[in-house]
């Protein structure tokens, strides 16, 4: 169940078109580009919320260019759901000439 809900954030954030929250990266575009990190966050909902929802609620405020999750969790007993993500703003591009 994560892992379709995780595949569906990623799908809905490349399509979704949104100017006031920060852009979704995969893991792996962090170590290929000038990124800066800013901060992580917990963010804790309802097991039956969105998680794209509680993220764009959550990032509504924030200052920062891109985030990554970096986990999902649910916990069935609490009917819990938390996600940590890291922010982080667009570096410096290197200069090769």
């Amino acid at each position: 169940m994560i892992k379709r809900a995780l595949f569906s954030l990623i799908l809905l954030g490349m399509a979704a078109q949104t100017h006031a929250t920060p852009e979704l990266l995969v893991p792996s575009e962090i170590q290929c580009g000038p990124f800066q990190y800013i901060e992580t966050i917990e963010v804790h909902g309802d097991i039956e919320d969105s998680v794209l929802r509680l993220i764009h609620a959550t990032l509504e405020n924030k200052d920062s260019d891109f985030y990554v999750i970096q986990h999902i969790s649910e916990d069935t007993r609490d009917d819990t759901l938390t996600v940590v993500i890291n922010l982080y703003n667009q570096g410096e591009s290197y200069n090769l000439s």
